[in-house]
């Protein structure tokens, strides 16, 4: 999305700077997220984490409950925008679908 089109600055916490150091520490500045091996175990990535992320996303509001909160590297940050982007993406050409097909004459209201 982008921030020129977005609502999001109003939505900000405005104690995040705190938030994020918080949440950081908690996770000892490592990535949390979900990783398998070539054997088919599932651990965290591990790596130096810089960016603090939403686990679920909400486009009405965000939370930014502890539980809510996980540290990411900068490379697992960018590849869950892109998969949230695309969710995005295929609801909105959906949505996009749906309107252009109930604008066609049949299902226009007439006056009687």
């Amino acid at each position: 999305m982008a921030w020129s089109s977005s609502n999001r600055r109003e939505r900000f916490n405005p104690g995040w700077e705190r938030t994020r150091k918080l949440i950081l520490e908690r996770d000892h500045h490592r990535c949390q997220w979900p990783v398998t091996d070539e054997f088919g175990f599932t651990h965290i990535c591990g790596r130096p984490a810089n960016q603090v992320d939403h686990k679920v996303r909400n486009p009405s509001h965000d939370d930014d409950s502890p539980e809510n909160l996980q540290s990411l590297c900068q490379y697992h940050h960018e590849q869950k925008t892109c998969m949230e982007s695309a969710q995005q993406r295929q609801v909105n050409r959906e949505r996009r679908k749906e309107r252009e097909w109930y604008s066609r004459p049949a299902y226009r209201r007439t006056a009687s």
